[in-house]
């Protein structure tokens, strides 16, 4: 049997489930590098090195 929530309760659910998304370690070292001034002043291949070498420090 499912149950379905309405109005302020499914509201509060959805928000709690969504606040509750885990970031991986990945996603974090690809927000820092990505947020580099230097990534962002890197293009093409430049950029792919750049972006490899920050990735695995």
């Amino acid at each position: 049997m499912r149950l379905t929530k309405k109005g302020d309760e499914r509201k509060a659910f959805m928000k709690t489930c969504l606040s509750a998304k885990k970031v991986s370690p990945q996603q974090e070292k690809m927000k820092s590098c990505n947020g580099d001034p230097k990534a962002k002043a890197l293009k093409g291949d430049e950029r792919k090195k750049f972006m490899s070498e920050c990735l695995k420090g």
